[in-house]
């Protein structure tokens, strides 16, 4: 029998792709390559030809914030259901955002008006249903008891009301929610949310299976009842097939490191993720072969702009350039958009309305009074002067000093940092010079940057309004010039979610014993709040952890 009428009488099995359909899932003999399968079930023409190798009552999917909390959720009240984790990665706190990101969340004791400022960040985004912002402040009101309920203490985080300093500070009801996070510095206790839900579920064994370097390769469906019956993945050269007798919970994270897809949804040729290693779109894939319906496709936080090497191989640190000690251009020389990076997040609100402020806010930028993700360029150059290297423009090895709160501030570099040296930048003695060696018109840069120089003269960006504080001339030798290219933090988009965490297919109907938490289908439609997603990662794996015990 050839390889396409086996794959048609297989097609209850749900890969990725037909390569993966052809040499995980269905184990072919002679696919190079290829790893051992269960042979038995290289015959089966429907679900019930299976073999099962291993039954669980529920399989998560991803060992991030959402399949951790889904994972502890079903320990904590599933009364014996057993659960399996996956994890694509060799982190038992997962290989995308989660452990690497600041881990902070929400919590509310007034969710009602933190649901009316949710909502707000919408606007005129009416394809998600109002409903799934009322659930989110609903479920950042639970987020303290169940934490604590879990071993946290409140001597473990940090509380920050928002009061004055929510993202979006100009929007009404931003002072109903608090943020919190775990004290980095920690010692004997969790430094991490991450790090808190994986040591809880350490104590769970009996409970929670957990496997690292265990990517999913499919999932298995009825395809009478479309209902989802568990799924393949791989484990030491071996494809697994395991029952899910309850159903499967998809944590899979976004697209950050798949070209194809950053190319297809976002429109960007490159583009540098900042935090995750392994998030593909495995599970993208494999849910689309299911009929899910897509939502927040070209939703992401980002994108700004970072350096990368001269010679082509390594991106600079996350946050190593302060952009307001000089101009960004494009390879016409020309600046093209408010290029100060700077957050106004964490600050005081200044007054004024929203429409007016400027600033960068998890890459939302105020464009046409709107703030949205910019299409930046694939290549932009960051110019600068011997005075902004001093004032820390490229902080090198010192990256980690400029954080949110203070890289707005006019700080001293150290001495000792050279992004010549460290393979980064072009030096001149002279802008013309400069040109030159990054290949722009001559005459377009020395414009560009005698025109800003004007301006910081006079003490307004007539172009693109930067604050006057943020502004800093380029006019003292040598000058330096960094290629940019755009950097990402996380996509948002993914299988559509309801209210209790089904994935959605395209009729509008819930694919049964599917689910769904965290960026995996974010909520998030347009402005995002941070600590947003490691708060939806909390309260839809609480969600779909509740509806799987639920279940008869």
């Amino acid at each position: 029998m050839d390889k396409r009428s086996l794959l048609s009488r297989r097609n209850f099995i749900k890969t990725g792709s037909a390569l993966a359909l052809g040499t995980a899932a269905l184990g072919l003999a002679g696919c190079a390559g290829a790893p051992a399968a269960n042979t038995a079930n290289d015959a089966a023409t429907s679900p019930a030809d299976i073999e099962w190798d291993e039954e669980f009552d529920v399989v998560v999917v991803g060992a991030g914030a959402a399949g951790l909390a889904t994972a502890a959720a079903m320990a904590t009240e599933g009364e014996g259901l057993t659960t399996l984790l996956l994890e694509k990665g060799a982190m038992p706190t997962g290989s995308g955002n989660s452990p690497v990101c600041s881990g902070s969340f929400h919590i509310t004791d007034d969710p009602d008006n933190f649901a009316l400022y949710v909502k707000a960040l919408v606007e005129g985004f009416t394809c998600t249903p109002e409903s799934m912002y009322e659930v989110y402040a609903q479920g950042a009101a639970e987020n303290w008891e169940w934490l604590t309920g879990l071993g946290m203490l409140e001597s473990d985080v940090k509380i920050t009301p928002q009061a004055g300093k929510a993202e979006y500070y100009e929007i009404e009801h931003h002072d109903a929610f608090s943020k919190c996070q775990f004290n980095a510095d920690n010692t004997d206790r969790p430094a991490h949310i991450s790090i808190f839900l994986s040591e809880f579920l350490d104590q769970h064994p009996d409970a929670v299976t957990r496997h690292t370097n265990t990517p999913l390769t499919a999932l298995v469906q009825d395809p009478q009842t479309r209902a989802v019956l568990g799924g393949v993945y791989e484990k030491s050269g071996k494809s697994v097939y395991v029952k899910a007798r309850r159903g499967v919970v998809m944590c899979c994270g976004g697209f950050e490191n798949d070209p194809e897809m950053l190319q297809d949804y976002l429109s960007f040729e490159r583009m540098h993720a900042a935090g995750a290693t392994m998030n593909t779109g495995d599970g993208h894939r494999i849910c689309a072969k299911l009929g899910a319906s897509m939502w927040h496709m070209n939703s992401f936080a980002g994108a700004w702009s970072n350096g990368i090497s001269i010679d082509g191989e390594k991106m600079m640190a996350y946050r190593t350039l302060k952009k307001a000690q000089g101009i960004v251009v494009g390879v016409n020389g020309r600046r093209f958009y408010q290029e100060w990076e700077g957050t106004t997040m964490f600050t005081p609100g200044e007054e004024g309305p929203l429409e007016l402020h400027y600033g960068c806010r998890h890459g939302h930028q105020n464009f046409g009074g709107d703030w949205r993700c910019l299409p930046l360029p694939p290549k932009q150059w960051f110019i600068f002067d011997s005075e902004g290297l001093r004032f820390s423009a490229y902080l090198g090895a010192n990256s980690t000093s400029n954080t949110l709160q203070n890289q707005t501030e006019t700080t001293e570099n150290d001495p000792s940092i050279d992004p010549v040296a460290d393979g980064y930048a072009y030096i001149a003695d002279t802008v013309e010079d400069l040109a030159v060696q990054i290949g722009v018109p001559v005459d377009e840069l020395t414009n560009t940057v005698n025109r800003w120089n004007a301006s910081c003269d006079n003490g307004e960006d007539e172009q693109f309004h930067r604050p006057a504080d943020q502004m800093t001339p380029v006019r003292t030798p040598p000058f330096y010039a960094i290629e940019c290219i755009p950097e990402i933090l996380n996509t948002d988009g993914g299988p559509r979610r309801n209210e209790k965490a089904q994935i959605i297919d395209v009729d509008g109907e819930p694919i049964p014993n599917l689910y769904s938490s965290g960026e995996f289908g974010s909520i998030w439609a347009s402005k995002y709040q941070g600590s947003g997603n490691i708060t939806e990662c909390m309260v839809f794996g609480r969600i779909a952890a509740r509806e799987l015990i639920a279940k008869e």
